[in-house]
């Protein structure tokens, strides 16, 4: 079966899964979020923008997550928990298993969830190799006094969100995960992701929302920071607090790359920004808080800001036959996060509808440890 008809097979049986509100697929090998278990929600009424602009200052792009789940098959050798203590073959991930259940299993997390809906934020991931978390920026627009112009350039101030404490209403959503290798390979296994990670509307929701939406679908990002490893003996303490020791590693997938609707393209050709169908645009996002700054920073002829902006790198399905971690036999601590990306020039949008979508990421593990 080919990846294309084997994502089709996927996206059908999820959408029949739902309206069971059970989960029954397993990952061949390795773990994987299936296309069933994450469903986002979004549920404001349209509203007109008079002037369009990037999402994460618009009003309009309230996105809720409900639930999702993350299975793994056993026949790899690998298990999954969300407090580092019960590993089994699927766990849920929801409000209550990655908040409220944990505070006599994992006291000290500092999981994100976003009962309130997710807004859009910005992030170019960790800033170096010891960090465990990503730099998330929250950021609101500030219009120059006076009438403003069509196209007319206005500022951003943004400030970086602190993980200090576990949360139920932030913007996006942050948990941790752990993951069991006993394979028994003597050195480190390849981790991957596969081809059942996507992004897709509910078969419910009509071409007309999904063309309005479109810029939300296209803006969307998936990010994964492997923090560090232990033995398979440690105990509890050591395993929940894992460090980065410097060798912390991230990646960041972008599922809709180099997708461009038709009203992203009309928008930004407005603001004087050309975008083509099919080719990739670049994401300057937010690596500093700063005032003032002129958020359309290395977009049409404005020079790029260092100090406060950076390329965002990120994969794509085209990437997925390279392997994004090293995981060894053992425990691996890792950190997921899903959010909206505002400095995504797909998110320039006139209105949002909203609609049900879900968001899949699969992985899956190789024995390359015995192939060394």
């Amino acid at each position: 079966m080919s990846a294309k008809e084997n994502k089709n097979n996927l996206k059908t049986t999820a959408k029949k899964q739902l309206k069971k509100s059970s989960v029954t697929t397993k990952a061949k090998t390795g773990i994987k979020i299936n296309g069933t278990l994450l469903k986002v929600i979004t549920f404001l009424t349209a509203i007109f923008l008079i002037i369009s602009s990037y999402a994460w200052f618009s009003t309009s792009l309230n996105v809720q997550i409900k639930f999702f789940d993350l299975v793994v098959s056993s026949d790899s050798g690998l298990f999954i928990s969300i407090d580092g203590v019960n590993f089994s073959e699927s766990i849920e991930v929801s409000v209550d298993s990655v908040i409220r259940d944990l505070v006599r299993l994992y006291p000290n997390h500092t999981n994100q969830w976003s009962v309130g809906g997710m807004w859009p934020v910005s992030s170019n991931g960790i800033r170096n190799s010891n960090s465990d978390r990503f730099d998330i920026f929250i950021g609101e627009i500030k219009r120059p006094k006076g009438r403003i112009q069509e196209g007319e350039i206005r500022y951003l101030n943004t400030n970086r969100y602190v993980e200090d404490r576990a949360s139920l209403s932030n913007v996006y959503v942050a948990f941790d995960i752990f993951l069991k290798n006993v394979s028994g390979s003597p050195y480190s296994d390849n981790l991957y992701f596969n081809d059942d990670t996507y992004i897709d509307f509910d078969g419910e929701v009509s071409d007309e929302t999904k063309e309005s939406m479109s810029g939300i679908m296209n803006s969307l990002r998936m990010g994964l920071i492997k923090i560090g490893s232990v033995s398979l003996n440690a105990d509890v303490n050591t395993i929940q607090n894992i460090r980065c020791n410097n060798n912390c590693e991230m990646t960041i997938f972008e599922p809709n790359k180099t997708s461009h609707s038709e009203l992203s393209i009309e928008n930004a050709s407005d603001l004087g920004i050309n975008l083509v169908d099919g080719v990739y645009t670049p994401t300057y996002a937010v690596i500093n808080p700063g005032t003032r700054l002129e958020h359309m920073n290395g977009h049409a002829g404005i020079p790029l800001n260092t100090n406060n902006f950076a390329l965002q790198r990120t994969i794509s399905e085209s990437d997925f036959n390279s392997p994004i971690f090293s995981i060894p036999n053992g425990i691996t601590k890792l950190r997921v996060y899903v959010w909206i990306e505002g400095q995504d020039v797909d998110s320039l949008e006139t209105h949002s509808v909203g609609a049900p979508i879900f968001i899949a990421i699969g992985l899956e593990k190789d024995l390359a440890g015995y192939e060394e």
